[in-house]
């Protein structure tokens, strides 16, 4: 590697050269190139030339120039190490190191072009063993794999691949199943729980599970809320104790009818206590868990998944999975000629591309689906500016055009969001009811009624959603209104909430089909707890809680929908669009089974390169 970057360097100082053309240069220029002294770049010299990538003729003499000739086209060789650098799973630097000494565009594309070929399912031959891997590109990066630090739903989906919890949810039954416990008991009031772990489950690194594991990974989130997003979760726990190795007893301070919901959770996720307690920074960039697969690598260029061959529920059908994190700008370019776009993505680059290149004949299966959540802009309650006026919240609840919104940007777009979950779009027709000119005063009239004096109002978004956001950005300046957008990646997430500096934040909530998933944008710190006044917040938070100790379903959900009609009602939160997932998959792709934010799940999933045709031959 070293070598090739001398000499990419070396021919970038000299890129107007022909190839198998000396040219006069001496030993103080290239020293000058590769900032060392005239001893080691005689060295480098040599090895270029033993590589047969350039001819070194030195000066024999005063007055008798040394010559130098670039034997080897430097593209080529640029395309060969990005190609050795990837294969070595450095994607990232493959691409950096093309668009630091690429030429022109083509050898990015020639990259891409061989990077496309391996996407999708692969098939090896590895000592007498075929090995299935699948490996896809994504538009995103993991911010963690802590399951007490769960925000974005790409985190959760990986999580979910390398630990296990101790009960899970089927969402379609609506049932629980064992998993780690294969029983679990509780009081008639749900304030006292018994849970009996299964037999024989086994961390990666071979240790089986004990009650220990269950204390110490429960004990880690209730008892530092400061430190953990999930610790609201266990808040309400009042003593846990080990009754034997393989049982565990915990008493919470208040009936809880949704605990089992609580243990089926990613943030409930199994820990080994031997491992993240002897040092949990160092853990966690390398986390071991029970689950499917395992984890092979991760770093800022890739994510490997190994199959767990001694998971408690069987092995999984493939061997490996290989997550490629690219920018949008290179991922957009990747050619899909024969593979599946495996994750769905919200701006469907790769569904757009498949779409236009699969062609009629090619066997394409597509699920399309309704993302279980909304876009939403949220207020900062708690800052002084214009965003603290309700007349001022109300005149922006009119200035966006939801629907004006979908015609102008498309693509996943579908339609206007009157609360979290989709089933309110059927009441979106309202936004068809107004008369633009009545609508147009009536921005007006709650602007001037505000008190705007033209403040800049600061709004915060992930790169996701840039053009949602300039989008509102320019529709607010038609009423002179001066919004600055401030886009932040994953990475700056890591720490979710608002800064001192915000005054909104757009960004999009995804649900589950559980009470909890509703109740964790009320008492999580990363959301709603973050931006609401203290009045408010008190009031959001108690009627949260009350849902939990509710034993009526019916109930619950009531309570739930009157806390989303308490947020709209104040304008402290403006639902703004539903969204669609599309996913496609080659038919000889098997077992796909789908989560609600249309990610394949790694454990079901198999190739099928052989099948019987219409005929029954293969």
């Amino acid at each position: 590697m070293l070598a090739a970057l001398q000499f990419f360097e070396l021919r970038s100082s000299y890129v107007d050269r022909e190839l198998n053309t000396p040219y006069p240069t001496t030993i103080q220029a290239l020293t000058d190139i590769w900032h060392c002294t005239p001893r080691n770049v005689k060295m480098v010299l040599r090895k270029l030339s033993d590589l047969g990538w350039i001819s070194w003729q030195p000066g024999l003499g005063r007055g008798n120039p040394s010559m130098l000739a670039f034997l080897a086209d430097a593209q080529d060789i640029l395309l060969e190490e990005a190609t050795a650098q990837t294969k070595k799973g450095d994607v990232k630097g493959a691409l950096e190191l093309i668009d630091r000494f690429g030429e022109s565009a083509q050898v990015k594309d020639r990259f891409l072009e061989w990077l496309s070929g391996g996407m999708g399912f692969t098939r090896t031959l590895v000592t007498d063993t075929m090995l299935d891997t699948l490996r896809f590109p994504v538009q995103r990066f993991i911010v963690t794999l802590d399951p007490a630090s769960i925000y974005f739903a790409f985190d959760s989906h990986i999580i979910g691949h390398i630990y296990d919890t101790l009960i899970d949810y089927d969402p379609v039954t609506e049932t629980f199943r064992p998993s780690i416990a294969h029983f679990w008991e509780s009081s008639p009031d749900c304030s006292e729980w018994i849970i009996h772990l299964r037999k024989g489950v086994s961390f990666h690194h071979g240790r089986e599970v004990t009650a220990e594991d269950v204390i110490y990974t429960f004990n880690r989130l209730r008892l530092n809320p400061d430190l953990y997003e999930q610790s609201w979760l266990f808040a309400g726990i009042e003593d846990i104790r080990m009754l034997d190795r393989r049982t565990v007893h915990i008493r919470l301070k208040e009936p809880n009818y949704l605990f089992l919901h609580v243990l089926s959770l990613k943030a409930s996720s199994i820990l080994p206590a031997d491992l993240c307690g002897a040092g949990e920074a160092a853990f966690m960039k390398q986390p071991v868990g029970t689950g499917s697969f395992k984890l092979a690598r991760y770093d800022d260029s890739v994510c490997i998944l190994e199959a767990f061959s001694s998971h408690f529920r069987g092995r999984p059908h493939i061997d490996r999975v290989e997550i490629l994190f690219l920018s949008e700008q290179d991922s957009g370019l990747l050619k899909e000629p024969d593979w599946s776009s495996v994750s769905c993505t919200e701006q469907n680059v790769y569904n757009g591309y498949m779409r236009k290149s699969a062609g009629p004949d090619a066997e394409w299966c597509e699920v399309e689906t309704i993302s279980p959540g909304c876009s939403m802009l949220v207020f900062n309650r708690r800052k002084e500016g214009p965003q603290n006026s309700l007349a001022f919240r109300r005149a922006l609840d009119l200035i966006i055009d939801r629907r004006q919104m979908i015609a102008d940007l498309g693509e996943n777009r579908i339609y206007p969001a009157l609360g979290f979950r989709t089933q309110h779009g059927t009441a979106a027709d309202l936004y068809e009811q107004i008369d633009p000119a009545t609508e147009e005063a009536d921005i007006y009239r709650l602007l001037e009624q505000s008190g705007y004096q033209g403040e800049t109002v600061r709004m915060t978004t992930h790169t996701r959603h840039t053009a949602d956001a300039q989008w509102i950005q320019r529709r607010c300046r038609d009423f002179g209104i001066h919004m600055e957008v401030h886009v932040r990646t994953a990475e700056d997430f890591c720490e979710p909430g608002f800064s001192p500096e915000d005054d909104c934040q757009l960004y999009e909530v995804v649900l589950g089909d559980d009470e909890l998933n509703d109740l964790e944008l009320y008492l999580q710190k990363g959301f709603f707890p973050s931006a609401l006044e203290g009045g408010m917040l008190e009031t959001v938070k108690a009627s949260a809680l009350a849902v939990m100790s509710d034993p009526d379903r019916n109930s619950r959900w009531r309570k739930l929908h009157e806390l989303e009609s308490l947020l709209g009602q104040s304008y402290s939160v403006l639902f703004l669009l539903h969204k669609k997932s599309n996913t496609r998959f080659h038919s000889s792709i098997q077992g796909i089974n789908l989560n609600s934010c249309g990610w394949l799940d790694f454990r079901t999933v198999w190739f099928q390169p052989h099948f019987m045709g219409e005929n029954g031959n293969k």
